[in-house]
Parts: structure tokens; sequence; C-alpha cells
């Protein structure tokens, strides 16, 4: 019985810490639109960029998404029980994902990037994305701890594009740099 309890805490405390530790990887961007021209990139015309990390007992895979319908949400959130499971997302970002519903879709989708990261203490922030024709370039920053812990972590980083942006991209692109 000790045990189990020694355990119950040990997972209160790593989820508080992790909660924590997430609420300040969200980061709300407004991007005023430069005008484009046929040679050069479109900046998507984002609204925010939600970071967050989701349950490690899965099948981790790295992966991205471009996610234009609610029934593509809807399978992404089964994908990784984003939803289900919501212990490493901030509650801005929780709260918003929660809102998502089908008339979301109407104006908006998004561009998920999922990295498998061999520490939970590695973070990984979205920057900025950009799209060229069919190409959506993701840019993210992670940043690997000094000393890392055992446990393997799943990253998101969700980019709000407009479905107007979405409507031609069939492609994303990563980018990363390391901190």
């Amino acid at each position: 019985m000790k045990k189990i309890a020694l355990i119950l805490l040990s997972l209160f405390l790593l989820t508080a810490c992790a909660q924590e530790e997430s609420a300040g990887d969200s980061v709300m961007l407004e991007r005023a639109r430069a005008p484009v021209t046929a040679e050069s990139p479109m900046e998507a015309p984002m609204t925010e960029i939600m970071n967050f990390r989701t349950s490690d007992g899965l099948d981790m895979i790295s992966e991205n998404r471009i996610i234009r319908t609610y029934e593509e949400f809807r399978q992404y959130d089964a994908d990784y029980t984003i939803l289900e499971n919501p212990f490493f997302i901030d509650e801005l970002s929780l709260t918003k994902l929660q809102k998502v519903d089908e008339a979301y879709f109407e104006r908006q989708g998004f561009v998920a990037v999922i990295l498998v990261e061999s520490s939970g203490s590695n973070s990984v922030v979205g920057e900025n994305l950009v799209i060229k024709d069919n190409m959506a370039e993701a840019f993210i920053n992670r940043t690997e701890a000094e000393i890392g812990t055992m446990d393997i972590a799943t990253r998101h980083v969700l980019f709000t594009v407009s479905q107007e942006e979405l409507k031609n991209v069939d492609e994303v692109k990563v980018t990363s740099s390391l901190k």
C-alpha cells in the first residue's frame, strides 16, 4: 500500500511540474501580412502557436499533419489521446483545444508537427510557419536538457492557419534549431 501511495504521489508531482513547464511553452503570435510576390514565400496569417506534450504510453512516431477538417482533428485527438489525457497541456491551450468544433474549420485549420524527444526534459517550441506554393515550412526551436531524464516525450506544435492558406498545402517541412 505504501508503494502505491508513493507511486501516486510521484506521478502527481511529475504532472504538476510538467504543467508548470508547458504553461511557459504556449506562445501567442499576431502577424502582419507582408506583400506577397510570385517569388516570395508567404507567411501564414497565424493567430497562434500551441506547444504541448502528450502521454508517453502510446506508440511514439514523429510526423507532420495538415488538419483541415473536424474529422481530421478528431482522428488526431484520438491517435494521441490529447483531450482524454491532458496532463502535459497548459490550461490556455487546453481550453482552446476543447473549443475546437466543426465551425472552427470553416475559417481555419492546423499544421501539426509531432516530434519524439529522447528526454521529457527537452523542450520544443514552434517559432514560425512559412507557406510557399504547396509546402508549409515549420520553424521549431529545440532545447535539450543539460541533465536528461529517462522518459521519452512526444512534443506537439500546432500552428493555426487560415483555410485559405491551407487549401494548396500538401507537404510540411520542419526546420529545427537547437538552443
